[in-house]
């Protein structure tokens, strides 16, 4: 337990030393969409796995911001790794800007012990970007009547409103027994991505993302004993720290999980504002039958309790993940089960 304080309180150390809110989506259930947090995930369980992911954040204000993502990877001895695909659609100010990515990933895998394994993966992703056309501008106004003049503004043309481009990322995963700790890099080329070109001032900054956490049998123990909670047999404490150009975040909690259920509580902050407050609740199926159509599934719901200036009024977040293990294609001889949050 003393490694465990220590390792967590070198971690928040390091972290805050340095001066990062990321302008990328982010999700509350970051384990529950592994390789959009590091593409060293990429087929880290061997068997393919299929993930979908939707958020929605700040519901009761107008303008709200909703995700959705899909994942699907797996693992192949002949490339002593895995391969992966994502697609994301992220649709901010209620269709204002919408963004659509699709990434190709591979991580390579390599075994240092019988408890240590190193991954490091690598992303390709294209972008699009795109504003809603179906906007006014200044010269469609009437005093008295309101927007009833065609505009003959040169930047109307639907030409200014669509930028596609390219990304690589990359990012590194050591896992031993019952801890793991990772480093990811998103956007190394830092692409520019401004709708008028001619400015050349709008490039997607770098984002860092450094993550950790540890498994702790409870049940060994003897914590939960003759209560409510000896149902839960693990407790799996975790931290996701990000930097993307001036903005940073970091995300701190923990959670019980059992045979079938799974209970968490995290806290998410920038280094000048505390965040929310995120309640997750978990329940995961198994299939025994080789010939089912998934081995197990598991979902996850998540809701972010706004408890920055923005206030409750915000409506928080809402974010639903599905998790399905679908059956081996083979086996692999090295197979093992690496150490993370359930959901």
């Amino acid at each position: 337990m003393k490694f465990i304080f220590k390792f967590f309180f070198i971690i928040l150390l390091f972290i805050s030393s340095l001066r990062v809110t990321a302008q990328d989506p982010h999700f509350s259930q970051f384990y529950a969409n592994p390789m959009y947090l590091n593409p060293a995930y990429t087929g880290i369980n061997f068997c393919p796995t299929w993930v979908v992911n939707y958020r929605n954040q700040w519901p009761a204000l107008p303008g709200d911001y909703v995700t959705y993502n899909s994942s699907f990877d797996f693992g192949l001895n002949e490339i002593h790794g895995g391969l992966g695909l994502i697609a994301l659609h992220d649709n901010a100010g209620s269709g204002v800007m919408t963004t659509n990515k699709i990434s190709l990933l591979y991580s390579y895998h390599s075994r240092l012990s019988s408890t240590t394994g190193l991954y490091a993966g690598f992303q390709f992703t294209y972008f699009q970007r795109k504003l809603n056309t179906n906007h006014f501008f200044g010269d469609q106004i009437d005093e008295l009547y309101g927007f009833i003049y065609p505009t003959f503004d040169p930047l109307s043309a639907e030409e200014y409103f669509n930028v596609n481009y390219t990304d690589l990322s990359a990012g590194i995963l050591l896992t031993q027994d019952r801890y793991w700790l990772g480093f990811a890099a998103h956007h190394l080329t830092e692409p520019n991505y401004a709708f008028l070109d001619s400015y050349n001032e709008g490039k997607l900054p770098m984002k860092i993302t450094v993550h950790g956490g540890s498994k702790i049998v409870v049940e060994d123990l003897g914590w939960f004993n003759n209560t409510f909670l000896s149902r839960f047999t693990t407790l799996t404490p975790h931290f996701v720290f990000q930097k993307q150009a001036e903005s940073e975040q970091i995300n701190i909690g923990g959670l019980l999980s059992g045979d079938h259920l799974g209970v968490g509580l995290g806290y998410r902050r920038g280094f000048n504002n505390s965040d929310a407050l995120i309640i997750l609740l978990g329940y995961e199926t198994t299939q025994n039958s080789s010939t089912a159509f998934f081995q197990g599934l598991k979902i996850g719901y998540s809701y972010d309790l706004t408890i920055s200036k923005l206030g409750l009024s915000s409506g928080g977040a809402h974010e639903i993940s599905l998790r399905m293990q679908l059956p081996c294609i083979y086996i692999s001889p090295s197979q093992n089960t690496i150490p993370c949050p359930k959901f």
